[in-house]
């Protein structure tokens, strides 16, 4: 099993799972897999079991993914346990929207699978364990002692969202919502680059023309060292562009008619 496909392939399993599209993952269980769910001692042992459980389940919920982070640790070759920490948004018939952060263990292993070819091993899951994470504030350690402060008003992700997908220095693999990204700048004398999104800042190997290219339109090329997010300028006067979140960025003399009227020209 290589690293970086059982890590697409686990993002594809969940995102096509909250589309309500089960196909997915059914088709990668393994036949003796452990689900343990978010419900309080709920367990089902068995992939027919699980899917007989999936047959029973009668609802009218859609649901609404924001960004995914990913941690992969490899035991030995033939196992990979995958941590996938996201935003999921239920929509209830009745209009009204529950929010979970989410937490979603996966245990990756090459199983031995009958084909049209004869046997073969192929990458299956043997378990998976979902669990809705406390909320958490930055004066805590471990425990939620402040939850009574940090709750905040839900921001659910457009349907028509677009995802950036990279891979950050500290081995993680994140999946952020372009409207959440502020900007993306150089990092001095290294070959890497700083993602400054909303609530944090993520750090990858990349050039910033190599990123530009990955996601065409999507990113303005204000200055040559770093591309911003059209839809987070506030404002833009001579040399100089503000963000929303108070963010100043600067912009070459030469350059300011044109950026100014392509920002312009985007957020018409």
């Amino acid at each position: 099993m290589r690293k970086d496909d059982i890590i697409k392939l686990s993002i594809h399993i969940i995102t096509e799972y909250y589309k309500n599209n089960l196909t997915p993952f059914f088709d990668y269980i393994s036949d003796d897999v452990l689900w343990i769910g978010p419900a309080r001692k709920q367990q089902i042992i068995g992939r027919k079991n699980l899917m007989q459980t999936f047959a029973s389940e009668k609802h009218d919920l859609t649901f609404t993914m924001g960004d995914i982070k990913v941690i992969c640790l490899s035991p030995s070759h033939h196992v990979k346990e995958v941590l996938l920490h996201y935003d999921i948004y239920t929509h209830y018939p009745s209009g009204s929207t529950d929010a979970h952060d989410q937490c979603l263990h996966y245990t990756w292993c090459d199983k031995k699978v009958q084909t049209a070819d004869g046997p073969k091993y192929q990458p299956r899951i043997i378990s998976l364990h979902i669990s809705n994470a406390w909320p958490y504030d930055d004066r805590d350690v471990i425990y939620p002692v402040h939850s009574e402060n940090i709750f905040a008003a839900m921001r659910v992700p457009a349907e028509s969202e677009r995802y950036v997908t990279v891979k950050a220095s500290d081995g993680c693999v994140c999946r952020i919502a372009a409207s959440h990204i502020l900007y993306i700048e150089t990092v001095k004398r290294s070959s890497k680059l700083q993602i400054h999104t909303e609530s944090d800042v993520i750090t990858i190997t990349e050039t910033l023309s190599g990123f530009e290219k990955k996601y065409p339109a999507l990113f303005v090329r204000a200055h040559s060292g770093y591309l911003l997010n059209p839809a987070h300028v506030t404002n833009i006067r001579r040399f100089a562009i503000t963000l929303s979140d108070g963010t100043q960025l600067p912009v070459p003399e030469k350059k300011y008619t044109q950026i100014k009227k392509l920002l312009l020209d985007e957020n018409c």
